[in-house]
């Protein structure tokens, strides 16, 4: 046992009075449709540091939810705190030029992938999805897009339409959206096994395209990675597969790096991963990007985004997008993770996690499949193996919250735990969650459930 766990003790213990108080209290004013892991976990913080969480009853937890992906650089980074800090005593309500901006232009200059050389930023995902439609709709006079299954978007009108599996109870919905089969490899939706089936489902988006398109596609949206529906990992060339089909439509490629991108998968974006073969249109971005601190961006070349009318003057613009604070965010956060090589560390720590999760598919009882990039990881349940069927809500629900009374809060997506460690995880921390993670899983289901 490391020294590390004979210092902490980890887990939920017994009662939890204040945070059953605290919890009761915010919501006589919160309102409904807060996400179904905070509702199961009732988490109710004292303090946060790194991946490591102290709820309000002195309860210790290694946070491995991360908002998503969000906590990039670990919770209350010392850089990030000072330098939010110093902005915070005179910087400008507005997104006038600043400090903050000049600090990130020099900094996302060197960082963001040729030819892709400008930023719009925003305050939400869905609000820079959005505008990447507008962009995209810009650049072709076009107006027709293609999502994939399983992806997720956002939840406003346009971003909503590229999100399947949402949108019951909020149609109609816009027109000229339409998707096709993700590359998800354990569940292909055409029975089929990659390399074998030579990227069938790309073609049958091709057919998609051919079939339901008026000739008006702009764009097709894709995921280099789908985190809502467990990071699922599609098979190497899937994005530039893709991109030749964008191309034979004269259309574009974005690229949704929302939780991706600035470095959680173990290159600095996702579509990286492909080496040269991809070269996006458009990029989302956000989450790990502020480390916390609410900015997105939409990222192209300045050719593409000259194009009007998302390039006229107040068409393109957010009220919260480039303020001083935001921007300051995002160069602090981009220096960190050039400075610390925390790509490269995500790729290394992400492949050690795997390695040592991987066997659960053998040991555990619900466990079918562990994937991942980077510190974005999958461990898909099922309640039978053979046929991948799989685990119910209340299945998922019981082991999540097993999980998190033995000192582990995860993501859930569908019927996966989602696991994003901050890039600067502490490795003793991380192996102490592997550890917990294992013995729950391997234990199996708990009789009862929990509260």
């Amino acid at each position: 046992m490391t020294d590390l766990a004979e210092r902490k003790i980890w887990g939920r213990q017994g009662s939890r009075p204040r945070s059953d108080a605290q919890w009761a209290v915010e919501q006589e004013v919160i309102g409904p449709g807060l996400q179904a892991v905070m509702l199961w976990a009732q988490l109710c913080v004292a303090s946060a540091a790194g991946a490591e969480l102290t709820d309000v009853d002195g309860n210790l937890v290694i946070d491995f939810q991360g908002a998503g992906g969000v906590n990039s650089i670990g919770h209350a980074n010392p850089r990030l705190v000072e330098a939010l800090r110093a902005d915070l005593a005179d910087a400008p309500a507005g997104a006038f030029g600043s400090a903050g901006r000049l600090a990130m232009a020099g900094v996302l200059r060197d960082f963001l992938p040729p030819p892709l050389d400008r930023i719009q930023l925003y305050s939400g995902g869905t609000e820079a999805v959005e505008a990447a439609l507008r962009l995209a709709k810009s650049v072709t006079g076009k107006y027709e897009f293609l999502s994939f299954w399983g992806g997720f978007h956002g939840k406003t009108a346009g971003s909503l339409a590229l999100t399947t599996g949402a949108r019951s109870g909020l149609g109609p919905l816009p027109p000229g959206y339409f998707s096709a089969p993700y590359a998800n490899c354990y569940h292909c939706p055409l029975k089929l096994t990659f390399p074998s089936c030579g990227f069938a489902c790309v073609e049958t988006a091709r057919d998609t395209i051919k079939e339901n398109s008026t000739g008006a596609l702009a764009a097709i949206v894709v995921e280099p990675v789908q985190g809502r529906s467990g990071n699922v990992v599609p098979p190497p060339g899937y994005l530039a597969a893709l991109q030749s089909v964008a191309r034979e439509f004269d259309a574009l490629l974005v690229v949704d790096e929302m939780m991706t991108g600035f470095g959680r998968t173990g290159a600095p974006f996702a579509f990286q991963r492909d080496g040269d073969e991809v070269s996006p249109d458009i990029l989302t971005v956000g989450k790990g990007m502020g480390a916390g601190y609410p900015v997105t961006g939409v990222i192209a070349s300045a050719e593409t985004m000259s194009a009007a009318p998302f390039s006229d003057p107040s068409a393109s613009s957010s009220s919260f997008g480039a303020f001083p604070l935001a921007c300051r965010a995002v160069a602090t956060t981009t220096q960190i993770l050039i400075e610390d090589d925390l790509p490269a560390r995500a790729a290394k720590l992400g492949d050690e996690m795997l390695h040592a999760l991987r066997p659960l598919v053998d040991e555990a009882p619900l466990v079918g499949d562990v994937r991942g990039a980077g510190l974005a990881i999958g461990i898909e349940l099922v309640t039978d193996k053979q046929t991948r069927r799989p685990a119910p809500k209340e299945v998922i629900r019981d082991t999540f919250l097993a999980l998190l009374d033995a000192g582990v809060l995860v993501m859930v997506g569908g019927n996966t735990l989602r696991l994003y460690p901050p890039l600067t995880v502490d490795e003793g921390v991380m192996r102490e969650a592997v550890d917990i993670i294992r013995r729950v899983l391997v234990a199996g289901p708990s009789e009862g459930g929990q509260r």
